[in-house]
């Protein structure tokens, strides 16, 4: 009887060429992810393999590695986090440490690697359980022009999907992927890693984490990081959902702690009966306040981030504002800019702006007013002096 192999390739690419902006955060996304997935108590996977900045030649040659000689039970797993570009055509590329665009910014594809090469690797593979998750942005670097031309004609579902395979992806065709400011991980593959290490990842609480709890455990904590980002799952007749990919390490006190913390924050705050569910179950896990706070206080890091952004949006807002109202096209670009830096949504920073425009526009009609009057005084006395 043949062994059945738990095997992952996770690629990072950090280094590029000039043309695509540096991630930094893509090589340790790979090291963080190779750290759970080979732990025995979680992924317990067989063999975990890292590819850190890869070129073309390499990154391909390994991922037909990975997929060649498995058995029809083998679970493979493959992890790419960097930039994905896509070309006119709308094909999707991974960007690799060589890859360039010529002076007019279309993709040189020979320093690329396509999807469809790696769509044909996965058919020709014997393996049944196949996951794929894709950490990256499809329009390359982080660029307002690129942005434009992104008509969100990319179909991941085609492009890859297959039946007994499963897709994740950190955001869909028209959307960028960030990287959190607080957190040396990129936000999905954060939340990713942080499902199988607390154990928070096991929704249904049966001892294990499949593709699709830590998919949903993961999408939940972006939106409430950076809501215009919206991660997807992609598989074909329903299959692929119940692969398992990790145990629920939950023995650990703090991380059961941990993951009853993550079930009663909401907005940012804990409820006062949520409060006493989880002093309760501090004092039967044995922890200390000082622990237990400690804990809180990273499971609330999402929320508070995402306060902190909407504050900064505001204070910048308004310091724009008072230099000059209303904003120039100028002004409100940068503001754009700004927004989409923050991962903001147009639904959250709308009440910021009706807010801002209340208070300039009473300040102008209070300015207005004040002017009308002085004219009206000065009016009066050259009458009476002049006339």
């Amino acid at each position: 009887m043949e062994k059945v192999a738990k095997v992952a390739l996770l690629i990072g690419v950090s280094e590029y060429e000039p043309e695509l902006n540096p991630l930094p955060a893509a090589v340790k996304d790979i090291e963080a992810l190779q750290r759970v997935l080979k732990d025995r108590e979680m992924g317990g996977f067989d063999e975990v393999k890292v590819l850190p900045n890869p070129d073309r030649q390499q990154m391909e040659s390994e991922i037909e590695t990975l997929f060649s000689g498995r058995t029809k039970d083998d679970l493979v797993l493959l992890f790419f986090s960097g930039h994905g570009i896509k070309d006119d055509a709308g094909k999707l590329y991974f960007a690799t440490r060589n890859t360039r665009k010529t002076t007019k910014g279309e993709l040189i594809r020979s320093t690329a690697v396509p999807a469809n090469f790696v769509h044909e690797i996965l058919n020709n593979s014997r393996a049944k359980r196949q996951t794929i998750i894709l950490d990256c942005c499809y329009s390359g670097a982080f660029d307002p022009a690129l942005q434009t031309k992104d008509d969100g004609s990319i179909d991941l579902q085609t492009q890859l999907g297959a039946e007994g395979r499963v897709v994740l992806t950190s955001s869909s065709s028209t959307q960028y992927s960030f990287e959190q400011q607080a957190s040396d991980l990129s936000i999905y593959t954060r939340y990713l890693v942080e499902g199988i290490e607390t154990g928070a990842g096991d929704r249904n609480e049966d001892g294990f984490i499949s593709v699709l709890e830590l998919h949903e455990y993961a999408t939940s904590k972006v939106r409430e990081t950076a809501p215009t980002m919206t991660p997807k799952i992609i598989v074909l007749k329903d299959k692929g959902f119940e692969i398992i990919l990790s145990k629920a390490r939950v023995s650990d006190p703090q991380l059961r702690y941990r993951k009853a913390a993550s079930r009663y924050a909401n907005a940012g705050t804990i409820r006062p009966s949520a409060r006493a569910v989880l002093n309760t179950v501090r004092q039967q896990l044995g922890l200390t306040p000082e622990e237990a706070a400690e804990i809180e206080t990273e499971v609330l890091r999402p929320y508070r981030e995402r306060l902190a952004n909407l504050q900064n949006y505001r204070e910048a807002l308004i310091a724009e504002a008072e230099h000059e109202h209303p904003l120039s096209d100028d002004a409100c670009q940068e503001m754009n800019m700004l927004q989409k830096l923050l991962a903001l949504r147009d639904a959250d920073i709308l009440p910021i702006k009706q807010e801002v425009e209340a208070q300039f526009a009473q300040k102008s009609e209070s300015y207005q007013q004040n002017l009308a009057q002085y004219k009206q005084y000065l009016q009066k006395q050259f009458n009476k002096n002049f006339l």
